[in-house]
Order: structure tokens, then C-alpha cells, then sequence
């Protein structure tokens, strides 16, 4: 991995001009660290650089080592060079963003493709993990306390922490180095799980309530109305991680949880799988993407049930291909 990012590095080191980093909208714990690890380099490196996101910094997240500094986008202005971390592609942005060069730093399978300097390994627990293989391989000297919190941040919360398949002997060895560097386990998990909110917990019930099981109990899925978010105080952001309690129940193999955004017309599918079925492929046949057990897309329908019946019949073909090893 480390040999695959020297092209960008060289690249980097040429760059006089300015730099937009950038995460997909709705950032989760991945995207933010990867690209605050890589500005607060950069900017260490004397770099004119910017970091940047459509969506607010949650809740969730708002721990992370000057998230403050995060721009809205679209900000109206040019960059010479834009780098877009997590991300299947720059439309991954969800704004609008005017930059000279694309790059694509990201461990998802697919995606879009600009050219030499990308530096895109599936085979990585994390994007983040390849964001510290390129701070590592350029200056290892620069990464501190703050830097290493970012990357912990991404690598940990990516890989449930350290509880998904995407955790290896690599996984632990890399957390392992960031923890020398001054990043703490126990206050990464406290920030990020264990400061829930009483309003949550309500929009929490109200989701729990839709549980439906599919398939002979194959499937599981929950449904988050808007106006649950309006009835509980609360936003999008709170939506991360409830797609787990479906897929925590026994017998489940795929489990989803379909979001209304009447502001996009969209239904936004979150998608986790457990041990065979590749959940991937399901969002890609929808126009998304992400890893073979955590995986989104978005549906456009035109009404609840619409969507609905276009996830299920996606994710019937998906587990029907699975049984005969396609």
C-alpha cells in the first residue's frame, strides 16, 4: 500500500497552488478522519489547503481535532487540485465543486477513476488507513496526538470497532502505532458511542417500531420517515448506526433501513449483510455502492411503497444469486 501512494506524495510535494479536501455528504467516522488527518498534514507541510463537506459535522463526530475548520460546500471558489477521501467519486460530494485535478483517495471496490495519482486499495480496513500509510511514507515525524486521533477515529469506527471482517493482523498493528502516537481507544469510543442524546433515544422507539422481518426472516429492515425526525427533534445525522438493529437479530443475512429525503425526492438505503450475502452488489444495481457487508444508494420513487418494493426485489435477486454461487 504504501508504494501505491508515492505518485501522490511526489505530487504533493510539487503543489504550490490550492488544495480542497473533501468527504462525501453525511460524513461518517471514515470520511471525517481521513480528511482532517490529511489537512492537518498538509497544512503542516505549508500547504494552502482546505477541507471541506455539503453536510454540518454531527454530533457524533464533532470530537474529531478541529472540525470546526470544515467548509460548506459548494463555497463558490476554485481550487487547483481537489482530493475526495471515502468517496466512489467526486458526485459522492453531493455539491458542487470547481477543481483543476481530481483525486480519489478510497478503499471501496468501483468507482471512478481520474487518473495516476489515485490511491485506491479495497484490500484496506479503512480509508484512513491508507491516508496514514501516505502521512507515514512522506514525513512519519509530523503525525501527532491530534493527527493520529483523526486516523484512529476513521480506522476504528470503520471497522466496528475492530469487531467487522475488514479487522486483520494489519488492523491491529496500525492502531497499535496510532495509540504510540498519542490516540486514545477509550475516549474515540466514549465520543462517538456513548453520548446519545434523549431525543435519539425517541426517534430510536419510533424506528423500532417499523421492523419487519422479509424473505422467511432472511431479511430485516427498518423505515425513518421525516416526520419521525420533526416528532423527536432531531436530524439525518441521528440515522446513522440504526440500520444495526435489524441486522443484529438472528437469523438475518441482510438488513436495511430505508430513509425518506423529501428535500433530495430520494429514499436513502442504508444496506448491511452478515456472512454470505454481498450487499455490494445490491446497492451498485441501484446506483450506490460500498463494501460486501456495508454498503448505500439511493432509490428515486414515488411513493414509500414503490421504493420498498424496489429494495426487496433487489435484495430477493441478490440472496437468490447468492445460493447458486453467483
Amino acid at each position: 500500500m504504501v508504494s501505491e501512494s508515492v505518485p501522490l506524495i511526489e505530487l504533493l510535494k510539487e503543489t504550490e497552488g490550492s488544495l480542497l479536501i473533501l468527504t462525501h455528504e453525511n460524513p461518517d467516522g471514515d470520511a471525517l478522519g481521513s480528511a482532517m488527518a490529511l489537512y492537518l498534514f498538509l497544512r503542516k507541510k505549508g500547504k494552502n489547503v482546505t477541507i471541506g463537506c455539503k453536510d454540518r459535522v454531527p454530533h457524533f463526530l464533532d470530537f474529531i481535532p478541529h472540525c470546526s475548520e470544515v467548509v460548506s460546500l459548494p463555497d463558490g471558489k476554485f481550487y487547483d487540485l481537489g482530493i475526495i477521501v471515502d468517496s466512489a467519486g467526486f458526485y459522492r460530494a453531493g455539491a458542487d465543486v470547481k477543481v483543476g485535478k481530481r483525486i480519489r483517495i478510497d478503499h471501496h471496490v468501483g468507482g471512478e477513476f481520474y487518473g495516476m495519482y489515485d490511491y485506491i486499495d479495497p484490500r484496506a480496513p479503512a480509508t484512513a488507513s491508507l491516508v496514514y500509510e501516505l502521512i507515514k511514507c512522506w514525513d512519519a515525524s509530523s503525525i501527532d496526538e491530534e493527527i493520529a486521533t483523526c486516523i484512529y477515529a476513521g480506522l476504528a469506527t470503520d471497522t466496528g470497532f475492530f469487531r467487522y471482517s475488514n479487522t486483520t493482523e494489519y488492523t491491529f498493528e496500525v492502531a497499535k502505532e496510532l495509540v504510540k502516537y498519542g490516540a486514545s481507544p477509550h475516549y474515540v469510543y466514549r465520543m462517538f458511542s456513548e453520548r446519545e442524546s434523549v431525543n435519539k433515544m425517541k426517534l430510536i422507539s419510533k424506528v423500532l417500531d417499523t421492523l419487519t422481518l422479509y424473505e422467511d426472516g432472511l431479511v430485516a429492515g427498518i423505515t425513518i420517515y421525516d416526520r419521525f425526525f420533526k416528532e423527536t427533534g432531531t436530524d439525518y445525522a441521528d440515522s446513522e448506526g440504526l440500520v444495526n438493529y435489524p441486522r443484529s437479530l438472528e437469523g438475518v443475512e441482510v438488513a436495511f433501513a430505508l430513509i425518506e429525503k423529501p428535500d433530495e425526492g430520494v429514499w436513502k438505503v442504508s444496506l448491511r449483510s452478515k456472512v454470505e450475502a454481498d450487499v455490494s452488489k445490491i446497492a451498485e444495481r441501484l446506483g450506490g455502492g460500498g463494501h460486501k457487508y456495508a454498503s448505500g444508494c439511493k432509490i428515486k420513487a414515488k411513493s414509500y411503497e414503490d421504493a420498498l418494493e424496489t429494495l426487496l426485489k433487489e435484495i430477493k435477486k441478490q440472496i437468490e444469486l447468492q445460493k447458486i454461487g453467483v
